[in-house]
């Protein structure tokens, strides 16, 4: 008896042993929803560790946001190392930038400036837009830390306001203004639902790299060719799969797409906000995260590319890669079509893509012809064709790329950096130093993937929230009171030391993405953009510019008084300027 109980007990351990062995050896399994840059990074980088993954894209392509050029202006290592690494990976060509690209142009009233014309033709101008980055850079230079940019009261004050109170206190000359509003529109989303903390952090993220590091090189094709690269490396790939709900329990992750369930260990999500809020998630996520879904404010965003027979502005001037209008027209890129001709990719954004949004594809073409048909006249004699594509409209994006409004980094601040459950976040939106842009896409699936490793081996992470901000929301008001001498918002506006935060009201979900009205019978004129029917000439400040070179690059600022509130220095690895359009899957052309 003894004997046959010594065999039982042995037998049971072997098969305890056998299935921890079995356990052990078995691929692990991962699902990624999303098929844009950051989804195709998580799945490559995944799948690269031996991992079993499945990739789900709701749209029968894949590569997410990418634009409609056939080119695109991206920078080199030292402004972009993850792309970079990952062309050389591929072993994809990349064409040197021609000079004239590598600084943006200006088209005023019709006619074309470069930065050096504005200087001579336009001083005015000129100087009202060296003194708003002087004082930019002031700005930025007071964040040590990029990815704490809240980290005193006084920066938390930054929040509460939007660019637009703060551009107001610089009492620009109108064209200067027009065309400031324009860059930063394009960049980011109207200057009036813009947290100018966001603004100032991602100025300070880009510091000190030059125009020439950010536009160094043209990858032919744009940011799907890079997409066609990931796509060639993966196993299992499901488009037209939109996932309509997720339930996650101790033993893994169930997705489902129509009637079929797919099953895996983990799951990276990388998609859009406004597309992760229509999923139904179990066990649903918490307050914060709701809110989130439905807050965080996007960049609004339409791509047009009309195509000519023959460049109809080359009589005027040569016109430079980024062009930035005084008139309505967007952001202007122009670029040689593959088959003879020119097109003119144009970005209309901010609230000009708002006013657009009722319109049909063909009428909102014809608003921005009728504008640039009355510069260059010759333009609807060679206009050939258009191709749009919508992100402003678009169910899955809702906008085009994350742009905190006024109070949302106080509420929202890395949150999606961290998992919930067994659950990773990826996407330009989870990124906190290049948000809206390729490198930051790619990073993010970067991150994504490697947190999905340390799950599976067992590390925990902290529950998922913003930074704690209360103390500083309290302290504001007395750190205001005690730079009443001449302190830091005096430098910055050259006004009251006070924060006027008085902010325009943070944008509901349904505001943020309303839904489109009726289209009009026929295609009538668009009201011109508040900004130029309304804005006044005012003269410039009485301080003087400080020099500095046109590019998005910022000299250090002359000295100034020392501040109230001394930030705690932190050191900051790079020192990344001024934001690009060109070389960003979110933004680019």
């Amino acid at each position: 008896m003894a004997a046959a109980w010594v065999r039982l007990c042995a037998l049971v351990l072997i098969g305890v042993s056998s299935g921890a062995a079995l356990a052990k050896d078995k691929t692990p399994s991962a699902i990624v929803v999303g098929g844009g840059l950051a989804g195709l990074t998580a799945a490559y980088e995944l799948q690269n560790k031996g991992w079993q993954v499945t990739l789900l894209e709701a749209k029968s392509g894949m590569g997410g946001r990418s634009g409609l050029a056939t080119s695109e202006w991206i920078g080199n290592a030292k402004a972009q190392p993850v792309l970079n690494q990952y062309l050389d990976r591929f072993k994809l060509e990349t064409l040197p930038a021609p000079e004239f690209v590598r600084t943006p142009g200006y088209l005023i009233d019709g006619e074309y400036f470069s930065a050096t014309d504005l200087t001579t033709k336009q001083p005015a101008t000129a100087e009202a837009l060296k003194r708003y980055e002087k004082t930019l850079d002031d700005l930025a230079r007071s964040i040590d830390d990029p990815l704490n940019p809240q980290a005193n009261s006084t920066l938390f004050a930054l929040d509460q306001m939007n660019v637009s109170t703060w551009l107001d206190k610089l009492q620009l000359p109108t064209t200067a203004r027009q065309l400031i509003n324009q860059q930063i529109r394009t960049r980011y989303d109207e200057p009036s639902r813009l947290s100018l903390l966001y603004f100032a952090q991602q100025n300070r993220v880009y510091r000190g790299v030059s125009d020439r590091d950010l536009r160094a090189a043209r990858l032919p094709g744009g940011s799907p060719v890079l997409a066609q690269a990931f796509v060639k490396q993966l196993k299992t790939i499901k488009t037209s799969s939109p996932v309509t709900a997720i339930v996650q329990d101790k033993d893994g992750v169930s997705v489902k797409v129509g009637s079929t369930d797919y099953k895996a260990d983990y799951l990276v999500m990388a998609i859009p906000l406004r597309a992760l809020a229509k999923i139904q998630i179990t066990p649903g996520l918490d307050n914060q995260h709701v809110a989130a879904l439905k807050g965080t404010n996007y960049g609004w965003r339409d791509q047009l590319m009309l195509k000519f027979k023959q460049p109809v502005w080359e009589s005027r001037a040569r016109m430079s890669g980024e062009i930035f209008s005084n008139a309505g027209l967007g952001m202007l890129w122009i670029e040689p079509a593959l088959k003879g001709g020119a097109n003119v990719v144009i970005n209309l954004s901010g609230d000009n893509a708002r006013l657009l949004q009722a319109f049909g594809d063909k009428q909102m073409v014809d608003q921005v012809l009728i504008r640039l048909h009355a510069f260059y006249p010759q333009a609807r004699g060679a206009f050939t064709g258009y191709e749009v594509k919508r992100y402003s409209i678009d169910a899955g994006t809702g906008g085009a790329y994350l742009a905190y409004g006024p109070g949302q980094i106080s509420k929202y601040w890395r949150l999606w950096e961290r998992p919930v459950q067994r659950i990773t976040f990826a996407g330009e939106h989870t990124d906190a130093l290049y948000p809206g842009t390729l490198e930051g896409a790619l990073r993010s699936g970067q991150r994504a993937a490697s947190q999905v490793q340390d799950l599976l081996a067992g590390k925990s992470f902290d529950p998922a929230k913003a930074a704690t901000v209360a103390a500083a929301a309290t302290a504001g008001a007395a750190v205001a009171k005690k730079d009443s001498g001449g302190g830091f918002f005096s430098r910055l506006f050259g006004g009251s030391d006070k924060p006027d935060v008085k902010a325009a009201p943070v944008a509901k979900a349904e505001e943020v993405a309303p839904a489109p009205a009726p289209a009009p019978a026929a295609a009538p004129v668009a009201p011109a953009p508040a900004e130029i029917a309304k804005e006044e000439p005012a003269k410039p400040a009485a301080t003087k510019a400080a020099p500095a070179k046109h590019t998005p690059a910022h000299k250090p600022a002359a000295k100034q008084a020392k501040k109230a509130v001394e930030p705690k220095k932190a050191t900051v690895k790079s020192e990344p300027v001024k934001k690009p359009v060109d070389n960003t899957q979110a933004k680019a052309n």
